[in-house]
């Protein structure tokens, strides 16, 4: 880990981002002993040290961890989606006792400008590693082998799209399988997929029951066919749903 490229802000270990003591990011004199939020910001080419990670001391501390990437981390050499296969398949059989806030994908914006996703793979055992989760973000292209379950997780954002088109739509197979999952206490669920303007999706009648989701507030599903839009309206508006 070159200690260069990183820096710290609060509680924030920042790896893969140089110090900007504008932003009120500093310079790392020694790496920290136990820091509880980490965000690696060079997802892309960060396999081995999340691996690393999965295995060390820091994994039962850490309460927000962040997979990404930055402005900073965009090079005129790049070329296609960027992958975090890799770095999200480290997760695998990894435990996280202490962990709330989980963001996969994500791009930490520096200055006015876009965020660009990529790929991330099949993201099932993401469920599977941290008890105490209450908050998944998910951005880019993502799948699901099977429905899942999370007896603690409170909001879920699932973000598709993004200006370059760099990741695929959502497969409505994995849809169906996320809409057929069962979380207890979530509340809010936002599902931004619109990454294919072709492409518009179908909600398995069993979401309709409500039996998945029977702690929900606030809901935001979109790239619809007509049918199941105006469906989810109705179903939106008998329960009193947000958004």
């Amino acid at each position: 880990m070159d200690l260069r490229r990183c820096s710290i802000s609060g509680s924030d270990f920042w790896i893969g981002l140089p110090p900007d003591p504008k932003h009120g990011r500093i310079a790392v004199a020694k790496v920290p002993e136990a820091p509880k939020s980490l965000l690696f910001l060079e997802g892309p080419a960060q396999g081995e040290l999340i691996a690393d990670f999965v295995q060390g001391p820091w994994v039962e501390v850490v309460e927000n961890l962040v997979i990404g990437t930055s402005h900073d981390y965009i090079v005129p050499e790049h070329s296609g989606p960027y992958d975090f296969t890799r770095a999200v398949g480290a997760l695998n059989g990894a435990r996280m006792p202490a962990l709330k806030r989980l963001s996969l994908g994500d791009m930490e914006l520096l200055f006015n400008g876009h965020g660009y996703y990529g790929r991330l793979g099949d993201i099932t055992h993401v469920f599977d590693i941290a008890p105490q989760l209450e908050e998944l973000r998910i951005c880019g292209n993502a799948k699901l082998s099977r429905p899942v379950q999370h007896e603690q997780l409170r909001m879920l954002v699932m973000t598709a799209d993004d200006i370059a088109g760099h990741c695929a739509p959502m497969s409505q197979a994995t849809l169906t399988r996320l809409l057929t999952s069962r979380f207890r206490c979530l509340t809010e669920c936002d599902l931004s997929l619109e990454a294919d303007e072709a492409l518009l999706y179908q909600l398995p009648e069993a979401f309709f029951s409500g039996e998945g989701f029977p702690a929900l507030e606030a809901l935001s599903i979109d790239s619809l066919t007509a049918e199941d839009a105006a469906r989810l309206s109705a179903f939106k508006a008998n329960r009193g749903l947000r958004w």
